[in-house]
């Protein structure tokens, strides 16, 4: 598995995990915590993780919320075989409210920077998805909702395109999505137990401060 090459170093990296996550992933992460501030939310996250040189390495491309895909029918497999076949289904990551802290010690983690078409893909289907979803179950500020996320995440997605990678890391390290990566590092707590390594504790509240800590 090879390693990404552009990264942004968020926090002080300790132990022997090594944890990356691409910044289409960390968008629409960030943007679930925010639409779904009152209630937990389990995602399903999709990469590579193995082992190298006695360090366990976790590269994260895309994610799926599972009860929003569970809702259209359709499990984490069936999303991973049309969105992300090239990747394996390594875990899931707890989202909570934007007021809620998770425990956990101080440790960092990697953002890098990817063309990843599959997550782009993904992105763009969500949009189409949420402005076609008008069934009358939903109540109107809960569609509004969803609408102005999916939107969100489809105007970071066009814009990229005309920001270099530069441009794109000063927008990422500023922005609001870095706080999300904290949360998605929780997620080697689930998946962790998958390859029988030693559970990893939340980290949250620690690498928030952390990220947005001027250089």
């Amino acid at each position: 598995m090879q390693l990404p090459a552009m990264v942004r170093q968020i926090g002080k990296i300790n132990g022997d995990e090594r944890v990356y996550l691409e910044d289409y992933v960390c968008t629409y992460l960030n943007e679930l915590k925010r639409e779904k501030e009152a209630f937990p939310l389990r995602v399903a996250l999709f990469g590579h993780a193995c082992r190298k040189e006695n360090r366990k390495f976790y590269l994260i491309f895309g994610a799926a919320s599972v009860i929003d895909e569970l809702e259209d029918g359709r499990n984490e497999e069936q999303v991973r075989k049309e969105f992300f076949e090239e990747y394996e289904l390594i875990g899931y990551v707890n989202i909570y409210g934007n007021k809620q802290k998770l425990p956990g010690q101080k440790d960092g983690y990697y953002i890098f920077y990817d063309k990843n078409e599959a997550m782009q893909n993904y992105l763009i289907f969500c949009y189409e998805k949420t402005r076609k979803h008008g069934n009358g179950t939903e109540d109107k500020g809960e569609k509004e909702g969803k609408e102005k996320t999916a939107e969100k995440m489809i105007h970071l997605h066009r814009k990229r395109s005309f920001f270099s990678i530069g441009d794109m890391i000063k927008r990422l390290i500023y922005g609001c999505c870095v706080i999300i990566l904290a949360i998605a590092v929780s997620a080697i707590n689930d998946y962790n137990k998958m390859y029988g390594f030693v559970e990893m504790t939340g980290r949250a509240a620690v690498l928030a401060e952390s990220a947005n800590a001027p250089d």
